[in-house]
């Protein structure tokens, strides 16, 4: 075995970095399958993220809270405006500098920098412009029925701050917009989950598990 390991040191100097990324990237589906298997999650799957919405839109009631977590150019925030009714509010956290560090091979700290808001003339829609170590502890929620928890921060430690940060009541939904990603939000909700002993139920994904939503029960 540790001439095996030797000689895949030895290729290693001389794989590229695209196929390290491709393998790792394999590995991260197969592990989601049987993370899946393990803990009992059996989803509903669909086509796309915008189906996983609107299976989550279908199963709220009243005042609905929809917190997104990784704002962007505000695409899925527009998707969740023309699912939700009137009397929602939405409130999009973000520092808009990018990524706080490097996530995969390709993606480097500052991606995904827009420098403000996006502009969204709705006025269901506000922002929490900072880090989320900075406005998570002073935010305080407004009253809602049903809550929706869209976490599309990619990195673990961003994740595990809102998971943290966030109090998901019986009933809650949180929505994960890389799941497959073993190191980063999977890590995150696994650690969530074992440390606090709260059940979830996996309500719906995408075929390849990457788009999924759990709720709380």
């Amino acid at each position: 075995m540790s001439y095996v390991k030797t000689v895949l040191t030895r290729l290693g100097r001389r794989t590229p970095r695209r196929l390290l990324h491709q393998l790792n990237a394999t590995v991260n589906y197969l592990d989601t399958g049987r993370w899946m298997h393990d803990r009992g999650f059996n989803p509903k799957r669909v086509n796309g993220r915008h189906e996983v919405f609107a299976a989550i839109a279908d199963q709220l009631v009243g005042r609905v809270l929809y917190l997104e977590f990784g704002v962007y150019e505000g695409e899925s925030m527009r998707e969740w405006l023309s699912l939700l009714p009137p009397d929602a509010r939405l409130i999009g956290f973000d520092s808009f500098q990018g990524l706080p560090q490097d996530w995969m091979e390709h993606l480097k700290r500052g991606t995904f920098a827009t420098g403000a808001p996006p502009d969204i003339p709705d006025s269901r829609v506000s922002f929490e412009v900072g880090l989320f170590d900075d406005t998570l502890p002073r935010f305080d929620p407004p009253a809602h029925d049903s809550l929706v928890v869209n976490i599309d921060s990619d990195l673990y430690s961003s994740a595990k701050t809102v998971l943290e940060h966030v109090r998901l009541e019986p009933g809650s939904f949180v929505y994960f917009d890389e799941f497959h990603d073993r190191s980063h939000e999977r890590k995150a909700f696994t650690e969530f989950m074992d440390e606090t002993g709260a059940p979830f139920e996996c309500v719906v994904a995408t075929h390849e598990l990457t788009h999924i939503a759990f709720r709380r029960t």
